[in-house]
């Protein structure tokens, strides 16, 4: 459920927050309180996640020495109308000096020069100098959404395993799914002290707060779509980033089906492919091949004989997420069939010290988009998996991959897998107005991109309202009900997530997400003092590099 239409703007939540920034880069993160709460604990002393596994230098190498950034400027008028200026990346190609007219959701005008400053709909509109890198909101093909409000303190896999039936049976990483199953009130899987809390059962349940603290990971950092496989849907869904994969995205029909277990049940399969002759489903969305061993290699043989119509699912519509055990042989048949790749190397790496090979992917003609998988072992966020992709290839394959591929596989290929690259993905007339703006050196957007963090993002359209970016820019937010004001690793920015609607915990404030969720975590912790491990506080929206 996207927010349209927003009320008009009128005042402001005073709450300002500081979002786990650590000066020195180690030791623990830290979390300024909301002046209502008490002290937040610390985190265990990890320090912020590296980009190294075999790489580590920074997309923009000379962004250190570079002049200081010029900061974007505003002149406010309609609320339901921007004017964008800035260096403009479509993907596919860039505009060093253009404009985006945007009139309530959608994108009217792109053009060179100040083009479209003739448009009908910029007179009067809400002038924005952005100073930097105007860009589609990037697009997440693969996570797990409900959970985001966990991370590398919480679990991290305790050895390197063969494939993704392993390591479930870590202790730890059981307590942790504990938590989690408790906390949104997953119909299986709930542990007994749950009955102990207010939280397991459908009207005590915080699917919401955590649904909305995923969204809220990905729309700081410039993502606008994700796939979150949050299971059992809920109308707060998608009133930040659309979760792409639920009714609620804001879309005028969903003909996305998503599969995170493997293999699908017979009466599944056969399910999605009737979907395919149907056109009900335009995107299926299967994990497939995670692992490194034969039984992970032979899910892809499973893939084609677990359906009634043999070989059904090997279909332009079907997108693996992983294939991290494919061989050539089976990139080349994904080719012929028109089907898709999500890689998630971040995650490879920490599970199976392994990755997919994307080269071989490449090679063989498969489009391939990107997703951070989950924050424990996985990305924090899409800019952070973008960094480590861009790495990774640096390192291990001779760089393979450009800044551009990248970019390219955080946008427009991700919106080709979910069969929405008319709607979201591009910076295209008639496309939903999903747009992310980055500061950087708009001599090299691509790189200025990849190098990015959530600090460096100036603004976040979702469908034509700006929900997040830097302070300056909070006159072109909505202010009814009001936006919060954080500090994001020293950056000021604004940040708007209550609606004004009351129904389905959508009137929520960042402020009471996050305190409902950091006491509910508190709570389970209590419960289960004897398996060692605390889950508590909350893992905050951005750790600082």
């Amino acid at each position: 459920m996207l927010r349209f239409p927003r009320g008009a703007l009128v005042g402001l939540v005073a709450s300002a927050y500081v979002v786990a920034c650590s000066s020195s880069g180690a030791g623990p993160d830290t979390i300024t309180p909301p002046e209502d709460g008490g002290a937040t604990p610390a985190r265990d002393g990890d320090a912020p996640p590296a980009d190294d596994a075999g790489g580590g230098a920074d997309a923009s190498p000379d962004a250190d020495a570079a002049a200081p950034l010029e900061p974007p400027t505003i002149v406010p008028g309609a609320k339901d109308r921007f004017l964008l200026t800035g260096t403009i990346v479509t993907p596919e190609t860039v505009i060093l000096d253009g404009q985006v007219l945007v009139e309530g959701e959608t994108i009217t005008c792109v053009a060179p020069n100040v083009g479209c400053a003739a448009a009908a709909g910029a007179a009067g509109a809400t002038l924005i100098d952005t100073k930097g890198i105007i860009a589609p909101g990037l697009v997440d093909t693969h996570n797990h959404i409900l959970f985001d409000i966990f991370d590398d303190d919480d679990w991290k896999p305790a050895q390197v395993y063969a494939n993704h039936n392993m390591w479930p049976q870590e202790p730890r990483y059981q307590a942790m799914l504990d938590v989690k199953q408790c906390l949104v009130n997953d119909s299986q899987g709930k542990p007994a002290w749950c009955d102990q809390t207010p939280y397991g059962s459908p009207a005590g349940s915080l699917r919401c707060e955590v649904d909305k603290y995923g969204e809220l990971k990905g729309l700081i950092s410039g993502t606008t779509s994700i796939v979150g496989l949050p299971g059992l849907s809920a109308g707060c869904f998608s009133s930040l980033a659309r979760s792409i994969d639920v009714s609620q995205n804001g879309l005028t029909t969903d003909h996305v089906q998503t599969s995170a277990l493997f293999p699908p049940s017979r009466s599944s399969a056969d399910g999605v492919c009737n979907n395919f002759t149907t056109l009900k489903t335009e995107a299926y969305l299967i994990h497939v091949g995670e692992g490194v061993d034969p039984p992970s290699l032979a899910e892809w043989t499973r893939l084609g004989t677990v359906s009634t119509d043999e070989g059904c699912l090997y279909a332009p519509q079907t997108a693996i997420t992983h294939g991290t055990a494919f061989r050539p042989e089976e990139f080349a048949m994904m080719a012929a069939a028109g089907m898709k790749l999500t890689w998630s190397p971040r995650s490879n790496i920490s599970l199976y010290n392994a990755t997919t090979n994307i080269p071989a992917a490449l090679d063989a003609g498969v489009l391939v988009s990107l997703g951070p998988d989950w924050s424990m072992g996985g990305s924090q966020n899409m800019l952070d998996e973008m960094r480590f992709a861009k790495s990774w290839s640096d390192t291990h394959w001779a760089g393979r991959l450009t800044a551009k591929d990248v970019v390219t596989m955080g946008t427009l290929n991700g919106a080709k897998v979910l069969a929405l690259d008319t709607k979201i993905g591009r910076i295209a007339v008639g496309g939903l107005a999903d747009i992310a703006v980055y500061g950087g050196d708009r001599n090299k957007p691509y790189d200025a991109i990849v190098g990015a963090e959530p600090k460096d993002v100036r603004l976040v359209m979702v469908g034509g309202v700006p929900l997040y970016g830097d302070k300056v820019l909070e006159p072109a937010a909505p202010t009814l009900p009001g936006c919060e004001t954080l500090d994001v690793c020293k950056a000021p920015k604004f940040l708007c997530v209550a609606t004004t609607s009351t129904a389905n915990k959508l009137d929520q404030t960042y402020a009471t997400i996050k305190a409902t969720l950091e006491q509910a975590l508190l709570e389970a912790d209590a419960l289960t003092p004897g398996d060692g491990w605390n889950f508590a506080p909350l893992t905050p929206l951005v750790k600082c590099r």
